[in-house]
């Protein structure tokens, strides 16, 4: 068997957005695989037709679309290349421009290009779109498109390119940049004079907009624009008549209320909503809103997590992950170390899978299912469910695509092995994937990994990384400590962190050392991002087993984080239970920097720019820390990378990345 090589991330293909048509007589999903000689991701429509896989379009920027019809798609870009050089030097987007295409064949033809960025479209039966646009403060009135307000706007962005005037908080977002005030107002589109008019009110931001059964009603969540966002709650789900543009406010988030998510049922408006027990990690509950009494009541209690939250470095883009077929709801869920899809039906929730590893993304026609998956210790592949209909669990789970089989043909992969330890009153799940040529008679180096989040899990999937490593002759172990996603309230670690999940990491690591004698215990290793970057900085300041780690976009110290990540301003006092002026001391008690002078392990520290999630001061200090203190260490910045590095970031940063990670332990290695 050979063993998995460093760069072959780069010959896997990732999918995402898989759609039904109207009538379900076919499907279009994208797929997206890595341009090697332009270091980039090349995003392409295709569609799956009389059993057939089809690539429908070729120009690389196709990473979404929606169906006009049963023959038609639109999707966003800028299919001219002279244009497309122009508008990757210019930092101004103001027109948005929409292409349609036929699937029976042809080229792409503009179908709409709007004054304004556009991020949804929605058609109405008389030809008119509703759109969801962008909204500038001080510059609301671009979406008229006049020409001379066009240039001043420009000008305005010239003269001040080189500040940032911040009136409200958060002010940045990672994968982003700074937000400038900048907000979503919902447009009316006239096709004939195309001129667009503006719905909803100044300051009013909106999103998730969608269109009612019988085309007369909008509905969306709406928030208002104020200098401090609600990180929890400010929420009010409205409606819109369509030819009176008359709201009414359907739903507020209250204190023990808040909206996250709805969907439009036959019998009323299902919301997603959390009574916020604990914090801002509070999983979903099902509500059901009456449309003609307009009163809201729980359909269902589930406080589990909506959606995959199973760690990979092998996806890119996204999809949707809940499904309203008339009154039932089809959703994935996190549970335990896999995320699968259920069936919400008169209030009952069940199961409709049962797949070892990760639903991404699915739609539904009738009871046959589509979903791009992470099974069979693979990359992503598209398969069909059917569902049953009596109720038990689909076994009927069939794979269409091969797009990734060539790519591991022959190679060695490692089977994430399950082992859990008992700990008291709960028990840690997690795995062992085994070193390629395994001897147990034999003694190899061990690298721990610590997954993200908290709030996330790992589970039986593909992450190529940790397959390399077990291809260059390292077990590789990795767990879901407290903290960790799919088990309800054992992801509530507020005002715990470097507590019971640092113990339970520890306790995970000892049970498979004595579990694998094979395990060198004088030759361990450990990394982690971001939740476990915070973990590696607080390991080596409790502990100096390990002869080497790898810090990566990590916390160090929650005095300095108070207020500058994009998830908010309220974050530290969430996840701490206190802040700089309230419990200062407990505060400092979980600043892995408090605990520096004690590190001895060499350390590398992996950090980006652009990663305005955690950002890179936080490695700074840490890493000045270390040097203060005598410990080797190595602080490796990548320009124009964030948070999402290892991955969705530049074909050659992430292979940089990993390269450093791996040579950082080879060369810590007891000979």
């Amino acid at each position: 068997m050979k063993p998995i090589a460093v760069d072959d991330f780069c010959k896997f293909k990732f999918l995402s957005e898989i759609e039904y048509s109207p009538e379900g007589k076919t499907a279009a999903f994208v797929v997206t695989e890595i341009d090697k000689k332009k270091d980039k991701y090349k995003s392409c429509i295709h569609v799956l037709k009389d059993k057939k896989i089809k690539k429908l379009t070729s120009f690389g920027k196709e990473r979404s679309f929606q169906y006009l019809d049963e023959d038609t798609l639109l999707f966003s870009g800028n299919r001219n290349e002279l244009e497309e050089k122009e508008h990757e030097k210019d930092t101004i987007e103001i027109e948005s421009k929409y292409y349609k295409i036929s699937l029976s064949g042809g080229e792409a033809e503009l179908a709409f290009t709007f004054p304004i960025p556009i991020s949804k479209v929605i058609p109405l039966p008389d030809g008119n779109l509703i759109l969801e646009g962008s909204v500038v403060p001080g510059f609301e009135d671009l979406y008229k498109a006049d020409a001379k307000y066009v240039k001043a706007y420009k000008k305005h962005v010239e003269e001040n390119k080189d500040y940032e005037i911040i009136e409200q908080n958060p002010w940045w977002f990672n994968g982003g940049s700074y937000t400038k005030g900048i907000y979503t107002g919902l447009f009316l589109w006239d096709t004939k004079k195309k001129k667009l008019t503006w719905l909803t009110k100044k300051n009013q931001n909106i999103r998730s907009t969608k269109l009612s059964k019988d085309k007369k009603s909008l509905y969306f969540i709406s928030t208002e624009v104020k200098p401090k966002l609600d990180l929890m709650g400010g929420n009010s789900l409205c409606q819109m008549n369509i030819n009176t543009h008359r709201q009414t406010v359907l739903a507020k988030d209250t204190g023990s209320f808040f909206m996250e998510w709805f969907e439009l049922m036959d019998s009323g408006i299902l919301v997603l909503a959390s009574d916020g027990s604990y914090g801002l990690n509070t999983d979903m509950d099902f509500y059901l809103i009456d449309y003609k009494s307009k009163e809201m009541s729980l359909y269902a209690r589930y406080g589990e997590s909506i959606g995959t939250s199973v760690g990979a470095d092998i996806r890119y883009g996204g999809g949707k992950d809940l499904r309203v077929v008339g009154d039932t709801v089809y959703f994935a869920s996190t549970r335990y170390d896999a995320a699968n899809i259920y069936k919400l039906e008169k209030g009952v929730i069940s199961p409709v899978t049962q797949i070892p590893g990760s639903v991404d993304c699915f739609d539904i026609h009738n009871d046959n299912i589509l979903a791009i998956c992470l099974h069979n210790i693979m990359p992503q592949e598209l398969f069909s469910i059917k569902v049953p209909t009596d109720g038990s669990i689909a076994s009927n789970v069939k794979q269409l695509t091969k797009f990734n089989t060539a790519a591991l043909r022959d190679n060695y992969i490692a089977e994430p092995l399950e082992l859990n330890v008992k700990r008291q009153g709960y028990e840690v799940h997690g795995f062992v994937l085994e070193p390629i040529n395994y001897n147990p008679k034999k003694k190899y180096p061990v690298i721990l990994d610590i997954h993200g989040g908290p709030k996330t899990v790992y589970g039986k999937v593909f992450y190529h990384e940790m397959q390399y490593w077990a291809s260059k002759g390292y077990f590789v172990i990795f767990c879901n400590p407290t903290g960790s996603d799919g088990r309800g309230a054992y992801m509530d670690i507020r005002g715990q962190y470097g507590g019971i999940d640092y113990e339970d990491i520890m306790a995970f690591l000892d049970n498979a050392l004595k579990t694998y004698p094979a395990m060198d215990k004088n030759n361990l290793f450990e990394t982690g991002g971001s939740y476990g970057g915070f973990m590696t900085n607080w390991i080596i300041g409790h502990t100096d087993r390990f002869r080497a780690v790898a810090s990566q976009r990590s916390i160090s110290n929650w005095f300095s984080m108070y207020g500058v990540s994009d998830i908010g301003i309220d974050f530290t006092l969430d996840q701490n239970l206190s802040d700089p002026w309230n419990n200062p001391e407990k505060l400092w008690s979980h600043s892995p920097m408090k605990y520096a002078n004690k590190a001895k392990t060499p350390t590398l520290f992996i950090h980006s720019f652009e990663d305005y999630r955690c950002p890179i001061d936080q490695g700074y200090q840490m890493f000045s820390a270390l040097v203060a203190h005598g410990v080797e260490t190595r602080l490796v910045c990548f320009r124009r990378e964030n948070h999402e590095l290892s991955r969705s970031g530049k074909p050659t940063h992430r292979l940089k990345r990993l390269n450093e990670i791996t040579y950082w332990f080879e060369t810590h290695k007891k000979r």
